[in-house]
């Protein structure tokens, strides 16, 4: 049995660290169930010191109790390559300030007191999966560094390895397509559609379609730079980070600043050298008007049966920088109104930018005119079309780069 096996049998050590032992007793009777293993702390420099001597696999930081300590001990568990993967999740109370607070210092989740057995299991469960998934590539990569001087032996294990790969990024793939929208919310007069297919088993974009009331709808997409697994463990932080933020109070403007300065805190110095390009829009059923923001990204197209046409929602001075690029940027956000019969098509470069057996790309005004001509169509088709217009371009090549496309058509 290797060590990473051994690792992976042993039960899940949790560490709790808070000033009230109460809480200590109601998780050991969540989590103990479930087979994980607690061990507690009460304050962040103890915590510290046991994490050196024996590092757990995921910690339950109680914000209250231990106060400015928490950002100190965050820091300082990233700051040693053993624990920097080692997930945190802020215990706080309900109040948004508490938690935006946490998620600012550090903490990779949140659990909100009093506990509920679902939620704290849930979180303490899908980081668990993200951290296994980050030491997997870790170890991998340090197993590639090491076969250099090894290539006879390299030769040997290449097929057995190669099945594990594969595996794993079959898992992967089912657990990011388990993360997109399962389903669409209920909005008045708004239908949604959408297509997502990544270009390898997992990939770097993502959207989510998020209902704010009976009669408003957001809808946010995202393309990460680059491709493969980095791609996708930076697009699960994406999804992570539009989740967390409460988009039924703010503007497109303030939602992408908010979005943009948790992920420049979730990414620290890997930014920018690693960035999102995203679009946000929101929907009002009620009023039939689109707000629109954009960072870096390609822009929406406003469809309209009426007058067979396919024109952007917004002008390019109008777009912000991409995410995680600076610090303090600006979005505008630009309003339109909307007729019924009306579709809102947003989509990622990979719909447009395929190149031909002759060398020929595609490109945005082709897309374009491709909707224009097909007004007629529903969204569902007419994301079809667009896909199977695409393909029949390509001829035999391969796509290369993930695609994804979603459409919201006003009733």
């Amino acid at each position: 049995m290797t060590e990473q096996d051994t690792a992976s049998a042993r039960p899940k050590n949790i560490m709790v660290v808070t000033g009230a032992p109460e809480d200590l007793d109601v998780l050991k009777g969540q989590l103990g169930d479930a087979g994980y293993e607690l061990v507690w702390s009460p304050g962040p420099e103890e915590a510290l010191e046991m994490i050196w001597a024996d590092s757990p696999d995921v910690v339950l930081l109680d914000v209250e109790s231990t106060g400015a300590g928490g950002a100190e001990f965050c820091e300082q568990l990233r700051s040693r390559p053993e624990t920097e993967a080692v997930p945190v999740i802020a215990i706080t109370r309900s109040e948004v300030a508490e938690q935006v607070s946490a998620l600012d210092m550090g903490a990779d989740g949140l659990v909100i007191r009093p506990f509920r057995r679902g939620e704290v299991l849930s979180r303490v469960r899908t980081l668990l999966r993200m951290k296994e998934l980050h030491d997997k590539v870790a170890q991998q990569n340090k197993e590639f560094l090491d076969a250099n001087a090894r290539l006879d032996v390299v030769n040997r294990e290449l097929l057995a390895r190669n099945r594990e790969l594969e595996q794993g990024m079959n898992m992967a793939h089912r657990l990011q397509m388990a993360l997109l929208p399962q389903k669409y919310p209920r909005v008045k007069n708004i239908g949604f559609s959408h297509t997502y297919a990544p270009a390898e088993a997992i990939g770097g974009d993502v959207f989510q379609i998020i209902g704010m009331s009976e009669g408003r709808a957001a809808i946010f997409i995202s393309d990460v730079s680059g491709h493969g697994v980095r791609a996708a463990l930076v697009a699960s932080i994406v999804k992570t980070v539009i989740d967390y933020i409460d988009l039924s109070d703010k503007t497109p403007t303030d939602a992408l600043k908010d979005f943009n300065s948790r992920f420049r805190n979730a990414l620290g110095s890997m930014s920018p050298q690693i960035y999102a390009t995203g679009v946000l829009m929101m929907l009002d059923g009620d009023d039939r008007t689109v707000a629109v923001a954009s960072a870096g990204h390609p822009c929406p197209l406003l469809v309209s049966k009426e007058r067979m046409s396919a024109e952007e929602v917004m002008d390019l001075d109008d777009t912000g920088p991409a995410l995680g690029f600076v610090s303090d940027p600006e979005y505008p956000t630009v309003q339109r109104q909307l007729s019924t019969g009306d579709i809102l098509l947003a989509f990622t470069d990979g719909a447009y930018e395929v190149v031909s057996e002759e060398g020929e790309m595609f490109g945005l005004a082709r897309m374009q005119k491709l909707v224009a001509d097909n007004t007629h169509l529903i969204p569902r088709d007419l994301i079809q079309r667009i896909v199977s217009e695409t393909d029949e371009f390509m001829g035999t090549a391969r796509r290369p780069d993930d695609v994804c496309l979603v459409a919201a058509e006003v009733y």
